[in-house]
């Protein structure tokens, strides 16, 4: 093979090679950090929650040096000497997003009457999106202490059921984006909640909700 279609050879499988994997990152969220504050209903009444996300954002190939993104850059033998094996760049996929948040939630049902205070870790992943929309499924885990507002009379003594409870989440989220510099969004989700059973209530939880995000700026 003479060093002119080597040239050439060599140059087209590189140009493929950067065309598949910008392809494979066309994702790109529109901010990295943001902050959340949203109500809604749950099974027995009124849940609020403030929370922090993080959206994992892919690295343009622009972005990574050269050297950084194979791992040789020398023939793997004396038959094949292109293309080099190139490094895998994100451990994350696109489209991956973490939450945590903490909740409050008041109400009665069965003639008790309680609050839950909680904290929630989840991860998210895009399962459709657009320009301004994003839909996501939604799986973590969940840690809350539950007490009952009017203590239920046991003989001589009065049980307010004192827990710390925990378990796991699923649901989804939806993130709609306002205005073109997609600085804020109204986001709204459902998730339903199984925790570990215990002699106490409140075993099993569904949540619906409604908010705004704001992105929080880089420095």
């Amino acid at each position: 093979m003479s060093k002119t279609l080597r040239c050439i050879v060599l140059t087209t499988l590189t140009l493929a090679i950067v065309c598949i994997h910008t392809s494979a990152q066309e994702f790109r969220w529109p901010r990295e950090k943001a902050f959340e504050l949203g109500a809604g209903a749950s099974a027995s009444g009124m849940h609020f929650q403030a929370g922090y996300i993080r959206f994992f954002q892919p690295r343009k190939l622009s972005e990574i040096p050269f050297k950084k993104r194979f791992k040789s850059l020398v023939g793997q033998d004396k038959y094949v000497s292109f293309p080099c094996k190139r490094k895998p760049v994100h451990k994350i996929p696109p489209g991956v997003s973490a939450k945590a948040s903490l909740f409050y939630e008041l109400g009665s049902g069965k003639g008790i009457q309680y609050r839950i205070i909680g904290v929630d870790a989840s991860m998210l992943y895009i399962i459709y999106s657009t320009k301004n929309l994003y839909i996501s499924l939604k799986g973590g885990v969940t840690v809350s202490n539950n007490r009952l507002l009017k203590p239920v009379k046991e003989g001589n003594t009065s049980n307010y059921y004192d827990r710390f409870k925990y378990g796991v989440l699923g649901g989804f989220e939806i993130d709609r984006m306002i205005g073109k510099r997609q600085t804020t969004s109204i986001v709204t989700g459902w998730e339903q909640c199984q925790l570990v059973k215990s002699d106490s209530w409140g075993e099993k939880r569904w949540y619906a909700f409604i908010g705004l995000r704001y992105k929080i700026p880089n420095r």
